[in-house]
């Protein structure tokens, strides 16, 4: 089936599969032993349940294969490649009125690849405490999808990180996760960078941190000896200076901070982006479709300083925003921290 005719009969808007086009749609093997992969990926065991139950089929759900096989085939395309300094599209989120198949539709798609995936890691030595950790990513968006909108699945969280962890682009290494992208100039590709993530799974423990860092500049040269790392780049909500109007100067957020220099504030494609941000990674919560009303604050827990903070920026008239923090790789010479994340 024709990928355009297959969202428009799921009532996905015109545009939303736009990325995925060119691309096979009748051609995707789902794992005979899923069940095995999704413990492996960290799912949690109602959610496989829930998925297993939800496996799309080409006879009985032609469109939701369709759909399943072309994001499939999106990332054996981009198998290994780096995150282009242009940048990379989140996978769109499913229509609400979809059925459990399409909930869980992306997470098929993301399961097929994993048998690829696990080979590269072998040929490139990652050890296979990494790559569990890695694909766990898949449970953790399915824990969040459940925690956020009530409703097993993955389809109405935009998926912006699994896709790059399941094509190889994406590791977790301790408490970040790091994804290989390249710096780009005016006339090309300049360079090899590291992009630093902070997942929401608990503490920002400082020393922890740096022992995760620098576990990276010491990992990445050897499985991407072709990739010299410049230095790590970091676009979080973590590096608003405004925080500091609230947090601790001592607090684990501020103390990240101050790890990077924090570059001019680009404008946001909408005054609301850091907001909803926050709202999604940190609080836990389902942001609105447009700007926070009285009505939304009144109704968010104030239970924790950054619940707290956040209340009181938004009522005061204010946003937060998605700052980008850049560190130069200076230190060759990195300390072996390996032990306790590899193993």
């Amino acid at each position: 089936m024709d990928l355009d005719e297959a969202a428009q009969r799921l009532g996905f808007p015109e545009t939303a599969l736009k990325q995925f086009r060119e691309l096979p749609t009748n051609d995707v093997q789902l794992a005979a032993d899923a069940a095995e992969l999704l413990v492996y990926c960290g799912v949690a065991e109602r959610d496989r349940a829930e998925m297993l139950a939800a496996r799309p089929d080409p006879v009985k759900h032609p469109e939701w294969w369709a759909l399943t096989a072309a994001l499939a085939a999106s990332l054996e395309r981009d198998l290994e490649q780096p995150l282009p300094s242009t940048g990379h599209t989140a996978w769109p989120v499913v229509p609400e009125s979809s059925t459990q198949v399409g909930m869980f539709a992306w997470a098929w798609a993301l399961l097929a690849s994993l048998p690829r995936l696990l080979e590269v890691h072998r040929q490139r030595g990652v050890p296979d405490a990494i790559s569990r950790a890695t694909v766990a990513a898949l449970g953790g968006v399915m824990g969040s999808h459940r925690e956020i909108y009530g409703r097993p699945g993955v389809g109405l969280m935009p998926l912006w990180g699994p896709p790059l962890r399941f094509r190889g682009a994406d590791y977790e290494i301790g408490r970040h996760s790091f994804t290989r992208t390249h710096l780009g100039l005016g006339d090309g590709v300049a360079g090899h960078l590291l992009m630093v993530h902070v997942p929401p799974t608990g503490p920002l423990d400082a020393t922890v941190s740096e022992q995760s860092i620098a576990a990276a500049l010491q990992l990445f040269p050897q499985w991407y000896p072709d990739e010299p790392i410049t230095g790590l780049v970091c676009p979080s909500w973590l590096l608003d200076p405004q925080l500091a109007e609230y947090l601790p100067a001592d607090s684990n957020i501020l103390t990240f901070q101050r790890r990077f220099t924090i570059l001019p504030l680009l404008t946001p494609s909408t005054p609301y982006e850091g907001d909803h941000e926050i709202m999604r990674l940190a609080l836990q919560l389902d942001p609105p479709d447009g700007e926070l009303t009285a009505a939304d604050l009144a109704g968010i827990p104030q239970n924790t300083t950054l619940q707290r903070a956040f209340v009181t920026h938004l009522s005061s008239g204010r946003h937060f925003h998605l700052r980008i923090g850049f560190r130069p790789n200076t230190d060759r010479n990195v300390s072996n921290t390996l032990s306790n994340l590899v193993e």
